[in-house]
């Protein structure tokens, strides 16, 4: 069973949403009786939660209840992202590493297209690098002038990163030049999401914790959304992308003072 007992029921309904999709990972399907108990709310908020959920496809609503989505967004694992979109990455890589002065401090999120952020650092001098990535440090060439600093937290091992609270409070020690995150979808109207609302939490104290940010997403992320929203645009300078993004879209970003660069 999923408890909550002797902890805070009190949650944001982002969260709670959250929890409502973890329940249902679980458990497959549950009425909204069950869940309205369970999260200590009403079935009303239950209903209402269960139909933003419906609504992103997460999940299917069922008579007095619901059940996890055959086709549900959730975060797929880090290999099973490792080579889609390789080639678009490496030229989304190539150009955010291009931004980079010598002598920065940047901080760099989780993910594979940041990966490639990482990868074309050869040749820069004097750069520091902030991640939460797990796996980031055995890309590094020992050669290279880079030293990195991996913030500490609980491992989420289905992405290779490291969320939560302590990264959080971690960040606060940081002030970093410029920030690369990444996304599971982006909207103009919801903005930068991802479908965990602790990664969510994570990537927007990254944000905070820089003096520009940079969204390095591949075509295929626009005009999807995922659960919880880490930024809205406003709070993004620069989006870098591949060739593949559609035109109007295109100018509807840059409409909003973000500078879209090509990666080609």
């Amino acid at each position: 069973m999923y408890l909550f007992e002797g902890r805070r029921t009190q949650l944001f309904p982002e969260e709670r949403r959250q929890k409502l999709f973890e329940v249902l990972k679980q458990h497959s399907s549950m009425s909204v009786t069950e869940l309205a108990k369970l999260l200590n709310v009403s079935e009303a908020t239950i209903r209402r939660d269960l139909n933003e959920l419906q609504e992103l496809g997460m999940i299917e609503r069922t008579h007095g209840g619901a059940l996890l989505s055959t086709f549900s967004k959730f975060e797929p694992a880090y290999v099973d992202k490792t080579d889609k979109f390789l080639e678009q990455k490496q030229k989304i890589g190539a150009v955010a590493a291009s931004l980079i002065e010598n002598g920065e401090t940047i901080i760099l999120d989780s993910g594979t297209t940041t990966l490639q952020v990482l990868k074309h650092l050869k040749g820069k001098q004097n750069i520091t690098v902030i991640t939460n990535a797990v796996n980031f440090a055995q890309e590094i060439d020992i050669n290279n002038d880079i030293e990195m600093v991996i913030i500490g937290g609980n491992v989420k091992f289905n992405t290779q990163a490291l969320v939560g609270p302590l990264v959080q409070e971690n960040l606060k020690n940081f002030h970093a030049d410029k920030v690369f995150i990444a996304a599971n979808g982006f909207t103009l109207e919801k903005g930068f999401t991802t479908p965990d609302i602790t990664e969510a939490f994570t990537k927007r104290a990254m944000v905070q914790g820089a003096s520009k940010a940079i969204a390095v997403l591949d075509h295929s992320k626009f005009g999807k959304t995922s659960l919880t929203t880490i930024v809205p645009p406003s709070d993004v300078n620069i989006l870098i992308t591949d060739s593949g993004i559609n035109q109007q879209m295109k100018k509807e970003i840059e409409n909003l003072g973000i500078q879209v660069i090509i990666a080609e």
